[in-house]
């Protein structure tokens, strides 16, 4: 097999050529495009859903305009510390994290800068999200503390630095439209521009306290061993909240459930495979075109192995191992060159 493909190295050459060219761009595209995807997936569990997140049936519906109207307040009112810990009893979850996400102002030079608060558990944050890293200048916030750690595009609009004060200006739950008072004690660098332009981040007890929430959240992110086995525990979610919720009032939404984004997203990574598929399908043309034409020049050859008394079968196994050498030797070059 060898000493015929050798006969024309050209021919042998290119077609060794187009598969190597579409297993780099399979292997190239397939690359980004997943890195890119995997990405998004890992900011949407980071600061948006958690594995699995928990929340009021009427927040779904409101978060948008970041309601305190419906927080999560534990089974039947008994606090939301105490359904993390019961929680955290349940096979499979490794964490359990805390959020309260309020709209907020801040009055700078006759204009309102609007952002958003984030109530956190600062141990559970910088676990789950590594928040800490992206801290540039300062610290994280700490329980019992007056303090706020805000992105650095965030303080740039305010004209604040890392020690400074800020008045934030927000509405309770109630109406009420209050304000307070804070240092800030670090700023946060993110690629993300929300993170960078309109959060900011105080100790959870400190956004209860000053929007006379105690004991309440806007949701609990629930955190597992493997985001793409979720759906293992939801059995025994499931079943912890028919047995302690007796309102019935709490949504389990898993992280690529109910997000027309990530939903999107996976559509997207159908089509890619299709694409992936296509380009190899025209890759393997050069491969047949190869074949033929090398069975066309060798029909004289084909006629002398039949009456040297070699099988149909045996003779198609000859140019079925060409063909393999021709693509395996391609297949290879392009996945050296491609990874």
């Amino acid at each position: 097999a060898r000493k015929n493909l050798a006969r024309s190295k050209l021919r042998t050459s290119v077609s060794i050529i187009a598969i190597a060219i579409a297993i780099i761009a399979v292997v190239f595209i397939r690359g980004m495009i997943t890195g890119m995807i995997e990405s998004t997936y890992s900011n949407h569990i980071n600061y948006k859903a958690g594995h699995i997140r928990v929340i009021d049936e009427e927040y779904k519906l409101k978060e948008r305009l970041l309601s305190l109207y419906y927080p999560v307040d534990g089974f039947n009112g008994e606090a939301a510390a105490q359904m993390a810990e019961k929680l955290k009893e349940v096979e499979g979850v490794e964490q359990v994290i805390p959020r309260l996400k309020f709209g907020a102002v801040v009055d700078q030079e006759d204009e309102l800068v609007r952002m958003m608060g984030w109530g956190v558990n600062p141990a559970e944050e910088i676990k789950f999200t590594k928040i800490d890293k992206n801290i540039t200048e300062g610290r994280m916030v700490q329980l019992g503390n007056r303090e706020v750690v805000m992105g650095a595009g965030l303080m740039k609009k305010l004209k604040r630095e890392v020690g400074g004060k800020v008045t934030i200006l927000y509405t309770t739950p109630f109406g009420s439209f209050k304000g307070s008072t804070f240092e800030i004690v670090g700023k946060a660098q993110s690629p993300l521009p929300m993170i960078n332009d309109s959060i900011f981040y105080l100790p959870l007890d400190q956004a209860q306290r000053i929007l006379e929430m105690p004991d309440q959240v806007t949701e609990l992110l629930i955190i597992t061993p493997d985001y793409n086995k979720t759906s293992l525990i939801l059995p025994a979610l499931n079943e912890l909240f028919a047995k302690e919720d007796k309102t019935g009032k709490y949504s389990l939404q898993v992280w690529n459930k109910d997000y027309e984004l990530i939903e999107l997203y996976e559509m997207a990574l159908n089509v890619y495979n299709f694409i992936y598929i296509f380009i190899i399908i025209l890759a393997s043309f050069a491969l047949i075109n190869t074949l033929i034409m090398i069975v066309n020049e060798r029909t004289r050859e084909i006629g002398m192995m039949t009456a040297l008394g070699l099988k149909s079968r045996e003779i198609l196994y000859l140019f079925t191992i060409e063909g393999a050498i021709i693509g395996i030797l391609g297949s290879a070059v392009g996945a050296v060159l491609g990874g």
